[in-house]
């Protein structure tokens, strides 16, 4: 197992580019977890999920003070809805971790950042001139739509240890209509929930990290993660958004063919 200080030394520019968009950033360390702790799979998603809500909670606090959170108010009822599909998602989905052999949450792993890679550089490329204007101003269905979205994106984020912003905030920008930096507030207002949702299960189940893992490689990857953050969270009112998800989406797809090779 490597120490401390690599670990410190990965979470940093984790949580600098987290911060900057609104992610936990668990789909930037789990091929660092994978490759260079040489964790297994299920070893790394409920130690993903743990530095992913201390890594929540910091950059939704710093984001609080350098940008307004104010343009979320009109969306307050879809953000909900997400959050309460994502909640119920994350209780159930803990439970499949369990179940799963650790070649298939492999293989979903996998899956899981080439998809994000290509949803990121597909919105990057699109910015503001795309938007899919397919809910109702009504808002029963509205609520509806969230609520399942929402599910959908719990159960994923559960299954896999990450937070989920990186399906939550292309869903939040072209279904909801957010711009890109309150979505990515609203994200990691969510995000939150649904991975404490997770570690709760987990507990229950008894998957959470080994003491050796959360205090030898969590612990310092989370401060890490949290000074990354905080920059990250700086940054975030000047970054351009569009050019930053394209990067992003590229260090997924180059993630996702370095893990391949474990």
């Amino acid at each position: 197992m490597r120490g401390a200080g690599e670990a410190a030394a990965w979470g940093l520019p984790v949580g600098l580019l987290g911060g900057l968009v609104g992610l936990g950033g668990g789909e930037f360390r789990i091929p660092v977890l994978l490759r260079r702790f040489g964790l297994s799979p299920g070893q790394v998603v409920p130690l993903n999920s743990v530095i992913s809500l201390v890594t929540l909670v910091a950059a939704l606090a710093f984001r609080a003070g350098s940008l307004s959170l104010v343009p979320l108010a009109p969306h307050l009822a879809d953000i909900a809805a997400l959050t309460a599909g994502g909640l119920v998602a994350a209780l159930a989905g803990a439970g499949l971790v369990a179940r799963l052999s650790d070649h298939r949450l492999h293989q979903a792993i996998l899956v899981l950042l080439v998809g994000i890679g290509l949803l990121l550089i597909a919105e990057g490329l699109a910015g503001a001139a795309f938007r899919l204007d397919i809910l109702p101003d009504r808002a029963v269905p509205r609520v509806a739509a969230g609520i399942v979205l929402g599910a959908a994106i719990g159960l994923v984020a559960t299954l896999l240890g990450v937070a989920g912003g990186e399906l939550l905030i292309p869903t939040l920008v072209f279904i909801h209509r957010l711009e890109v930096k309150p979505a990515g507030s609203a994200s990691l207002a969510i995000s939150i929930v649904i991975v404490a949702a997770a570690l709760i299960r987990y507990a229950r189940l008894g998957r959470l990290p080994l003491r050796a893992h959360a205090t030898g490689i969590g612990l310092p990857m989370g401060v890490g993660s949290v000074a990354g953050a905080a920059l990250g969270a700086v940054l975030a009112a000047a970054a351009p958004a569009d050019a930053l998800k394209i990067a992003l989406g590229l260090v997924l797809l180059a993630a996702a063919v370095v893990s391949a090779r474990r």
